[in-house]
Formats: structure tokens, C-alpha cells, sequence
């Protein structure tokens, strides 16, 4: 794996300028003549040497191996290149010699033994990920994640098909298959096939879903959006099976104690906290529990004295670690999470969960957007079906059909009515609607905390506006005699009813305008709203949507349609923004 070419290209570029290879021999305290058999390739350094050399060219030991052939390593040319010996490997992680030869040709690690490739990572100081590729590379781990494919597979076939809704059991062959394979319990495997199951479960009832609006939805164009969700839910499904194996494999290398697992989530649970990282309050330190987390927390500063707490930080592959195997910590440590719900209530006053994470994704968002009717306001309140009743009328003088299945919605009989007329007849009904528009906007009272809300927000570094399928001139109306929320009305821009009504919501184009002409990440961008056709619009426009409902029912279709977070009230919104806006810039 050295390479020679490179020892003398690293010494050519040696800071300070160029360093002879007698004043390289004499850094590392060899001779001018074994430097140039390295550079020519009739010697190659031992892994000792080769560490020796980088510190001297102060450049990271890779940097002296060829590179091109890098990806087919194995873990044994890994760690050679990177200047070990596999002794000075087992003295880093703690492991016996048989220990670390079979996590070097086979890639197991014994049951209890934790930590594995995270520690060894961090000792070849390279990413988890790279490690796991490398050893991949060993015959060995192919050969048994092949053998144990066709076992996970078949748990999976078994417990996806109709009518199923058992998890699998540690009495099952296959189950025991795959234990024996990994040298783990058939109750640790189970555990984490049964997780897997309820989530693959859950990914079949996405596809499912999916493929009903694809084939049943109101228009062909919802239904060919629906189609492309549905074929990605496919893949993902086909990728989250075909990867099962190589993610057991690498689990088990990496799993953390459960002492470990549960500092690494306090960690994460206090990063996601308005401090944005905090003190170990009690959380165990002692070397057994920070020692197996190797690489994925970092300590920010050291205990001046054995009453200081430590600070730490949790790391980049800290967090991918806890990303990616939380689901399967949680079915093997069912009890971690219950502990620090009751640590969190202990040590850290604070907001509710909803109102935290709302908190933080509203930090994170540039523009907000908001629905009208049933969110600012109630429009028609206790006229809307009198309202619907005379606008049915007008359609009926103007030659217009209506679908009656629209019912007391006013706006969903225009656009029923927009197949059956001409432009200037939808304009005339258009009209109408808006005239009973304006003036139930002068009566409209604001829904609790509406005008609070947007006072908040007003004075916030957020860009504000109106998505609605009412019209322009009602909406201003209704701001121009909003009682002002702790302060002066804020200025919020209106993206009214479209000139086509069929532009209208559950259609992407009101939203769309929105986020273009007032500028801003579409990602960090929120619509909240309170209807399906508020959520549609949203997904399609690639912008995240918050639901208002107090339903269930309704709070669920709002779920899967695709909002992020659906809350009861705006007073759940107003405490999470109002400490956001009061904070000093």
C-alpha cells in the first residue's frame, strides 16, 4: 500500500520548503540511503516507520499509500497504510489478538463487546462509513451476509404478507440462522427484526396509500404525483430490504451499552434544546460509559476538579449514529427513554416537546405563510350555507352547473363551476363571490391567538403572507381591521384567489408565487393551514406544512397528506415563536 513516489513528493512539499532526504532521515532517525529505497520502491516501510514519516512531513499517513486501488482494501491494508500494527490496534480498543484477527477477516465482534467501529474509526482516524466499506471488502463478510440473506428475507416475506400482524419469534429457524451467523442471541435479533418489520410495515401502508390516489385521484395530475411518490416509496422499500443485512452487520460492530446509548441521547436531546448543547447533570461519566462512545461525543472542556462536570458535545457520527440505529436501541433498550423523560423532568424545566421542536423549525425557517379561512379567521361563520345558497342561484342564472356534492363551501362550487362556462361568466360568479367575500371580512372576528401570532411574527426576522383561495381584496379588508397583537399590525403580503380558479388549492401555483416573489429557501419555508387542500399544496410547492385541527381524524389525513406537525391551536404556535422574537439578535 506505500507508496514511494508519494513519500518523495510529500518531502518536496514539506512545509518550510523542500526537505532534502538526509534532513528527513534525520527527523526520523534513519539513514539518507533508507530514505531513497523507500522513494524507489526497493524497501517498504513497516507500519511504525510509516507513521514515523507522516509526523516528520507532518501530513496523515494515507497520504503516503497509492490511493488508486483504495477501495478494493481490506481492513488489515487500512490499518497498515494508516501506520499499525495490529498490536497497537488492541491496545487502543482493549482487545485480545483473537479478538481483533476475527473483526479483521470476519468482521465479528463478540456479544458485549461495544463500540467496535466507532473506536476503531476514530484510531484510524477515518469515518465509520470508510471503515464499513473496507471491511466489506473481506471474502468472509461477504460470504456470511450472502448466507444470511436469503433467512432475513424470508422473516421479512413471512410477516409482510396479508393478513399478518405478528412480529417474528425467537423460535423461528430463520431467526436463529441469522444469531448464529453474527454470534448474538436470538433475542437481540429478534428484537431488531421486529422494529424492522413494523417499519417495512408501515412503508407498505405508504405505498398503499399512494397508489390509491394514483389511480383514484381527483385529477390526472394529482394522480401522476401520487404515482412518482408511490414508485420512490417502492424503491425505498426494495433499497430497506436489499440493505438489511449489511445494516445488522454494521450494528452490531458499532452497538453501544446501555449506559453509553443513553448519554449519547441525552447528548442529542440537549443539542436539540434552545442551549443548544449542556452540561452532564449527573449523567454517568465514568470511563466505561464514554469510553465505548469513542468518536461520536467530543468533551469541550475537562473537569477542573472532580466536582466540575464535563462538557461535551455530541459529534457529526455521533449524530448519524443516533439517526441511523435509534429505532433498534429503543426495541433493545426499551427502558433508556423512560429514564431520561424523568431526567428531563429533574434536571431541566422546560416546554413541552411540540413547543421545543416547533421552536427550533421555526428558528430555521425564512417565510411563513398562512392559510385564511378557519386559521386567521372564520370567514362566513354561521352564513356560509345561505352564502353557498345565493351563489348557487347566480351560477343557475348565468347558465353555470355547480356540483352539489360541494355543498355549504362557496369556493369549491366556483371552481365546480369552471368546466361549465366561459371566462367572462367564472369572472362574473368570480365577482359575486368576492362582493360576499368584503363584507363578511369586515364583520370576520380573529380566531384566538391570531392576531397575537402575527404581531409576534411582525416583529420577527420572518417574511409574512397570505396563501388563500379567497379573495385579495377580503383578506386585506379583514388585516386592515385586525386589532393589533402586542403591538402594530404587521405587514403580510396577500396571494389571493388566482384569475383561473382551477389554479386554485389543492394546486401548487398560490404557493408557488408566494415563496418566488418574496424570496427565500422553499425548505425553509411553512404553510400553516387547516385543510387537505392546504397540506397538497404544500407538498407540491416542496414546502413544509403545519396543520390546525383539534381532531383527530382530521389531524391524521393532515399527517398523511404531509405535514410536519399538526397542533390543536395557535396558542401552541404563539409559545413557540414568542421567545424566538423577544430574543436579542
Amino acid at each position: 500500500m506505500f507508496c514511494g513516489s508519494r513519500l518523495r513528493q510529500a518531502r518536496a512539499e514539506a512545509e518550510g520548503g523542500a526537505l532534502s532526504a538526509e534532513e528527513l532521515a534525520g527527523r526520523i532517525g534513519t539513514s539518507k540511503a533508507q530514505i531513497l529505497a523507500y522513494e524507489t520502491g526497493q524497501r517498504v516501510p513497516d507500519p511504525p516507520r510509516i507513521r514515523q514519516l507522516a509526523h516528520a512531513l507532518e501530513v496523515h499517513p494515507l497520504q503516503l499509500a497509492d490511493q488508486s486501488a483504495m477501495r478494493e482494501w481490506k481492513l488489515a491494508d487500512l490499518r497498515r497504510a494508516s501506520g499499525l500494527r495490529a498490536s497497537d490496534v488492541c491496545s487502543l480498543l482493549g482487545l485480545s489478538s483473537h479478538s481483533y484477527r476475527k473483526l479483521e477477516t470476519r468482521g465479528l465482534t463478540a456479544e458485549g463487546c461495544y463500540g467496535v467501529s466507532p473506536r476503531l474509526a476514530a484510531a484510524l482516524d477515518v469515518s465509520v462509513p470508510a471503515l464499513e466499506r473496507h471491511l466489506a471488502n473481506a471474502p468472509a463478510v461477504r460470504e456470511r451476509l450472502d448466507g444470511i440473506r436469503a433467512a432475513l428475507t424470508a422473516v421479512v416475506d413471512t410477516h409482510l404478507a396479508p393478513g399478518r400482524s405478528d412480529l417474528p419469534s425467537s423460535d423461528d429457524p430463520a431467526v436463529k440462522e441469522v444469531a448464529a451467523s453474527f454470534g448474538r442471541s436470538a433475542t437481540t435479533i429478534v428484537r431488531i427484526l421486529s422494529e424492522e418489520v413494523a417499519s417495512l410495515r408501515e412503508a407498505r401502508r405508504r405505498q398503499a396509500m399512494e397508489a390509491a390516489t394514483a389511480f383514484y385521484g381527483a385529477t390526472a395530475q394529482e394522480q401522476q404525483r401520487a404515482r412518482r411518490r408511490m414508485e420512490r416509496e417502492q424503491t425505498r422499500f426494495r433499497q430497506l430490504v436489499a440493505r438489511l443485512p449489511q445494516r445488522v452487520d454494521a450494528f452490531l460492530r458499532a452497538q453501544l451499552p446501555p449506559q453509553s446509548w443513553e448519554t449519547l441521547s441525552w447528548l442529542h436531546r440537549v443539542r436539540n434544546d434552545d442551549a443548544g448543547l449542556g452540561m452532564m447533570h449527573g449523567m454517568p461519566t465514568e470511563e466505561g460509559a464514554l469510553g465505548a462512545l469513542g468518536a461520536l461525543i467530543a468533551p469541550l472542556a475537562a473537569a477542573a476538579s472532580p466536582s466540575t462536570a464535563c462538557l461535551y458535545e455530541i459529534s457529526g457520527e455521533g449524530q448519524r449514529h443516533y439517526a441511523n440505529y435509534k429505532r433498534w436501541y429503543d426495541a433493545l433498550y426499551p427502558w433508556v427513554d423512560e429514564s431520561l423523560r424523568h431526567r428531563e423532568r429533574r434536571v431541566i424545566p422546560r416546554d413541552p416537546p411540540e413547543v421545543l421542536w416547533l421552536r427550533r423549525r421555526f428558528a430555521r425557517s425564512q417565510t411563513v405563510l398562512f392559510s385564511f379561512d378557519g386559521v386567521l379567521c372564520r370567514l362566513f361563520a354561521d352564513t356560509v350555507r345561505s352564502v353557498s345558497g345565493h351563489l348557487a342561484e347566480a351560477a343557475t342564472s348565468l347558465h353555470l352547473g355547480t356540483d352539489p356534492s360541494r355543498g355549504a363551501d362557496p369556493v369549491a362550487l366556483l371552481r365546480s363551476a369552471v368546466d361549465h362556462g366561459s371566462p367572462e361568466q367564472i369572472r362574473h360568479l368570480d365577482g359575486i363571490l368576492t362582493t360576499y367575500e368584503t363584507a363578511a371580512a369586515r364583520r370576520a372576528e380573529p380566531l384566538p391567538g391570531a392576531a397575537q401570532l402575527l404581531g409576534v411574527l411582525g416583529r420577527g426576522p420572518w417574511r409574512l403572507a397570505v396563501v388563500t383561495d379567497h379573495a385579495s381584496s377580503a383578506v386585506q379588508t379583514f388585516l386592515t381591521h385586525l386589532p393589533p397583537g402586542n403591538g402594530a399590525p404587521p405587514q403580510l403580503d396577500v396571494f389571493g384567489r388566482p384569475a383561473d380558479p382551477r389554479l386554485m388549492k389543492p394546486h401548487p401555483h398560490a404557493v408557488s408565487l408566494a415563496t418566488h416573489q418574496l424570496g427565500g429557501d422553499r425548505s425553509r419555508t411553512l404553510l400553516i393551514g387547516e385543510s387537505l387542500a392546504d397540506a397538497l399544496a404544500a407538498r407540491a410547492a416542496g414546502v413544509q406544512f403545519i396543520g390546525i385541527t383539534a381532531q383527530q381524524d382530521h389531524a391524521r389525513r393532515l399527517k398523511e397528506a404531509g405535514a410536519v406537525k399538526v397542533v390543536e391551536t395557535l396558542a401552541t404556535l404563539l409559545a413557540a415563536v414568542s421567545k424566538i422574537a423577544s430574543s436579542p439578535a
